[in-house]
């Protein structure tokens, strides 16, 4: 008998140890989730440093991609209407394929998806509405029969505008990001809007050092030479193809820097 209680208080002893055990455990569980990855320093760089190479990949991919063609040449005035720019755009899906995901908890996961589908949704739309009527082919001011083939000279992208400026500005980045946060919590907030702050003053960079260039014009119909005609003269109906956005990349660098300098200063406003 007493043999027998001893082993029962045995027991009882080692099943409070397991109760003690899972209860720090579950306790444990309940801080590291209060504990939001954004919600101390070290969580704030790393996930600026993942989404800033994470952009500057995607962005050298699809820069690299993009043709410009179907340009009017109408004398020495060349003329990018909306779709002349590649289908090719910025994808969301390429972005995340450079994403390493091991060891994330779902909302960095989240939240690194939010940002790209953001970055997608506002780069989509300046691109599908971008017009620049000052490309030069100072070539098509004089020619005759037709425009031998040129090169446009290089203008900054910035000297063309977009109906989906808007899309690339730091409050409609921002709201896109709150719209899909996996919180509204105040970590998140300030984080994103330095992330939108900073995308939207890199992508003006970004249009003021990076020209539209390589554009090969040629066709279309010049006035005849004198004496049997008048030429030589502007060309007219000429087409451009094959144009690039060459310069410098938006990079982690510039983009790290521009959001750690907004997080660590607190020059942002999280109202929407």
């Amino acid at each position: 008998m007493i043999k027998s209680t001893g082993i029962e208080n045995m027991a009882t002893k080692i099943a409070k140890k397991i109760l003690v055990f899972f209860l720090c455990f579950f306790c444990l569980i309940a801080v590291a989730k209060a504990q939001n990855f954004l919600s101390t320093d070290e969580g704030k760089r790393a996930f600026a440093a993942d989404i800033s190479i994470l952009i500057e990949k995607t962005w050298k991919n699809w820069q690299d991609s993009i043709t410009i063609d179907n340009v009017s040449v109408e004398g020495s005035n060349g003329i990018l209407i909306p779709g002349s720019i590649s289908d090719f755009v910025m994808q969301s899906d390429d972005m995340l394929k450079h994403f390493d995901r091991k060891g994330r908890s779902q909302d960095y996961i989240n939240c690194v998806i939010a940002v790209s589908k953001a970055l997608e949704n506002g780069m989509r739309s300046w691109q599908r509405g971008y017009r620049c009527e000052r490309i030069l082919f100072p070539q098509g001011a004089s020619c005759s029969y037709t425009l031998s083939p040129c090169e446009n000279i290089p203008i900054n992208i910035r000297s063309g505008h977009s109906i989906g400026d808007k899309n690339m500005s730091e409050n409609e980045l921002y709201s896109y990001l709150l719209y899909r946060a996996p919180k509204a919590a105040e970590n998140e907030l300030v984080v994103f809007r330095a992330i939108a702050k900073s995308i939207s003053e890199c992508f003006g960079q970004w249009q003021q050092t990076c020209s539209i260039s390589g554009i090969v014009a040629s066709g279309g119909i010049a006035p005849i030479p004198a004496p049997i005609g008048t030429g030589p003269g502007p060309v007219r109906g000429a087409k451009g193809n094959g144009g690039k956005f060459l310069g410098p990349y938006i990079t982690s660098d510039q983009l790290y820097a521009r959001i750690m300098g907004y997080l660590e200063t607190g020059d942002i406003n999280i109202g929407s």
